[in-house]
């Protein structure tokens, strides 16, 4: 159930910036913010899973800003005819975004799923018990 809880909420925070910096400043249509948002979100779900627990808070958002600005460029491109704007700019800007709210949901990944008190970074610097 924590799971999903998080996954619900990486999708909204995903989807509530990409209508801001697609929807309001692009003017892409609603239906296309959700499908980018939630192949966005599934894919970084399972980045997060897999990656995150594995390094650091840093790496996991570099890896999020990647991934975030890769598939909204690629899909904006598949979805969007003739688009009005560049589709490198508004993929590069929404990544932007969505890497800063990826950084408060590690973290809240870390506390309320993965079951740590502490932060990645602090986890990290801690020392190994035998």
């Amino acid at each position: 159930m924590r799971h999903l809880e998080a996954f619900i909420m990486k999708y909204l925070m995903t989807f509530v910036v990409l209508f801001i910096v697609l929807g309001l400043a692009f003017g892409v249509q609603v239906g296309d913010i959700a499908l980018i948002a939630l192949a966005v979100s599934t894919l970084g779900f399972v980045g997060d899973l897999i990656l995150y627990p594995r390094t650091s808070n840093k790496l996991a958002v570099g890896g999020d800003l990647v991934l975030s600005f890769v598939v909204v460029w690629l899909l904006l491109m598949a979805l969007v005819e003739n688009p009005d704007f560049s589709p490198f700019w508004a993929a590069l800007s929404s990544a932007v975004l969505i890497a800063v709210g990826e950084w408060f949901f590690h973290i809240y990944l870390s506390k309320r799923v993965f079951g740590n008190k502490e932060t990645s970074h602090t986890l990290k610097n801690e020392p190994k018990r035998y």
